[in-house]
């Protein structure tokens, strides 16, 4: 099956054990995806705003501002990617958040499965 024209994903979060999780589940499920990934939220913006891509895997807790707050400011410079928040623990208030934001096509528990990248890439 093909991906939703998913051709280019950025992961933005701080924690490498996660990077190292999703790209090499990622490069099983799809090789031929590309994969961009930030630790701090200044770093991807700069990168948004030369480079274009389909998919912003965020996570709600980074370095310098929320993920809330990345999303807001990535929305200037990335107003077509599609976002999918990550959170290590998923609270009800977040999860509702999550689901009344337009922006917000969905929010996963960390780690992601391979399921759940499946689903993400619409397999």
């Amino acid at each position: 099956m093909k991906p939703f024209g998913i051709k280019k994903i950025l992961l933005i979060d701080d924690d490498k054990i996660q990077k190292i999780l999703v790209e090499k589940r990622l490069m099983r499920i799809n090789p031929g995806i590309e994969f961009v990934y930030f630790d701090t939220p200044s770093k991807a913006l700069m990168y948004l705003k030369s480079e274009s891509v389909d998919l912003l895997l965020v996570d709600l807790n980074l370095p310098e501002m929320s993920g809330w707050e990345f999303i807001n400011e990535a929305e200037k410079v990335s107003p077509d990617s599609m976002v999918i928040l990550q959170s290590g623990s998923v609270e009800t208030e977040e999860f509702h958040r999550a689901i009344s934001d337009k922006r917000i096509s969905k929010i996963f528990e960390k780690p992601l499965s391979e399921s759940d990248l499946i689903s993400i890439l619409g397999l």
